[in-house]
Parts: structure tokens; sequence; C-alpha cells
């Protein structure tokens, strides 16, 4: 057997191949008690390999397996997983009939998310006031009401009448408008050809946005909710608009915004803590067994049925 040490070596025995496997190499690869790999008092064995594999659609398995980066983070992760779950057995953790009640999971699963959920409970999150207030102050924009122009507008169209009867008519909708503003959406419903107007009864909301000039310049210059402009050409045909919000951009309070960004910070915070965790067991070294490492690459192969640990099981006791 081939035993390769250290933290990137994994890649190395994957890229040796199914070719390079030794005979004494097949032979521990139908054992499925074989440990693959080892980090931090934790082994991956080729039954563990095994119920992962169970979990992948057939015709998907060989494919997966035939790339050595998959292989090497499937291993990592799964050395990750037990350590953490050897972390959960020091703590009692595998005590809790809840964590072990059943739900489609592994036991190692079961006791690696319990143990990350202890961890985070045993975090000690600092003092984040003055983080808060620095973040507070560098991002004045994100913690703003945006400003606010909104309009609804009347679309007389050019499609199925001349430009001439389309201006006549946008001026007749102008003229109703101004004499009564608050019967606007019923002009909207009457005479607009805008296809949306059934959703969004004519409202256009950041008005001052949208890409025709002409259409965001006349919503600009409305000055007052129910103002109504004159009529505007674009290239969809003539517009009546009548404003409905406006209002600047406004920065929220300190006081305002603290809970949420002391919130955010303690998230991150505590994403940070779990992941430095997590890295400091995965950046144990590693022993790998480079020979049953290569295997893999062959072991699912469409042809080849799935290993069955109980059988292999049974084969080994009865030697």
């Amino acid at each position: 057997m081939v035993y390769a040490k250290g933290r990137n070596l994994l890649s190395w025995s994957v890229l040796l191949g199914a070719a390079a496997v030794s005979a004494s190499a097949w032979a521990a690869a139908s054992d499925a008690s074989s440990v693959v790999a080892s980090q931090g008092g934790a082994n991956v064995t080729l039954a563990d390999i095994d119920t992962f594999a169970e979990r992948i659609p057939a015709e998907r398995r060989a494919p997966f397996f035939d790339s050595p980066q998959r292989i090497e983070t499937l291993i990592s992760d799964l050395l990750v997983q037990k350590q953490l779950a050897a972390l959960a057995r020091s703590e009692g953790l595998d005590k809790d009939p809840a964590i072990n009640a059943p739900g489609g999971l592994t036991a190692d699963e079961r006791l690696a998310m319990a143990e990350t959920k202890r961890f985070k409970e045993a975090l000690v999150v600092p003092d984040l006031d003055e983080l808060t207030r620095e973040e507070y102050v560098a991002q004045p924009d994100k913690y703003s009401v945006p400003a606010a122009l909104d309009v609804e507008q009347v679309l007389i169209s050019t499609n199925s009448r001349s430009e001439a009867e389309a201006k006549a008519l946008a001026d007749k909708v102008e003229a109703e408008a101004r004499k009564d503003p608050a019967q606007f959406e019923a002009l909207v419903e009457k005479y607009s050809d805008d296809a949306g107007k059934s959703a969004n009864h004519g409202l256009v909301r950041h008005a001052g946005n949208v890409p025709s000039q002409a259409f965001a310049d006349a919503a600009k210059a409305l000055a007052k909710p129910g103002d109504i402009s004159p009529v505007i050409n674009t290239e969809f045909g003539f517009h009546v608009l009548k404003l409905v919000a406006k209002a600047p951009a406004q920065r929220k309070t300190f006081d305002e915004v603290r809970p949420q960004i002391l919130e955010t910070l303690k998230k991150d915070y505590v994403q940070r803590a779990v992941r430095n965790h997590t890295d400091t067991l995965r950046n144990k070294p590693i022993d790998a067994n480079a020979e049953l490492v290569a295997s893999l690459r062959t072991r699912y192969t469409e042809k080849q049925p799935l290993p069955d640990p109980a059988a292999a099981s049974a084969k080994k006791k009865a030697h």
C-alpha cells in the first residue's frame, strides 16, 4: 500500500488513476472497512464513501468520481464531518435522543450538525458597537431611504391611429385630467394603450430612471402629488403623467438602523468563527492511502454494481 502524507497529496494520489492501482489495493477495495484517509484521529473508510455514492443517481456516479478534484473535496469534507462528530461525542451530544432520531442522515452528519450548533451557541460575541457605527458612516447609501418619483401614465399609442389622431386624444386626456386629477385612474382604464395597465393601473415607479429622457424629464418636472404633465411624445406614443409620489433620498438615523447593522455584524462574526473552526480541522495533516483513493475512479462505474457493505462485512468475518 502507498500512503501519502500531507494536506495536498490527495490530489496527487487521485491523479495516479486506476491504471496505477496494485492488486493488493484492489483486494483492499473489496473490504468496505478499509481506511481511505485519516485526519485528526478521524478515519474515512470505503463504506463511508459507498454511503455517499448511494445518494448519487446511478447514471451520475461514474462521472462524479471521474473527477480528482471532486474526490479530494469529498474525502476532505467527510474527514471534517467525522472530526466534528468526534467532538460532539466528547461533549456527550450523542446521548441526546433528538440528535439520534432518524431523519435520512448518517450518525456522523447529525452529530457534526449538532457540534456546529453547539459551537455557535458557545461563542461569546464581542462588543460590536464601534464597528456598527463605522459601518453606518462608511455606507451612507446603504442605510438611506431611496428617492421616490412615482407617476401614473395614460399612453396613447400611434400603432392603430395616426400621429395627429393620437396627439388630439392625448390633448383631450390632459384636459380631463387637469379638471379632476382624482379621476386619473379612470382615464387610465378608459384611454391608455399600455398593455400592462390591468396589472399596474398606469403606475410607473422610479420614473426618473426610465430609458426615455423625455418621459424622465417630464416626471422630474412635476412638483407635488396630483400635478399633471403636458403631453409628452416618445417612441411609444403620447403620454400624460400624474405625479403620485416625490421625495428626495433620506438617510436613516443611526438609532433606526443600529439593530439591523448589529444583527448583520453578529451573523458575520459567527460565520467567520465557524469557518475558521472547520478550516482548522480541514488543514490538519492527512494520511491517505493513495492506491485506495485512486481506486475510487473506477469503483462506481455504471457496469459495476455499488459495493454492498453488508456483504463485504460478512466476507471479512468468514475469513
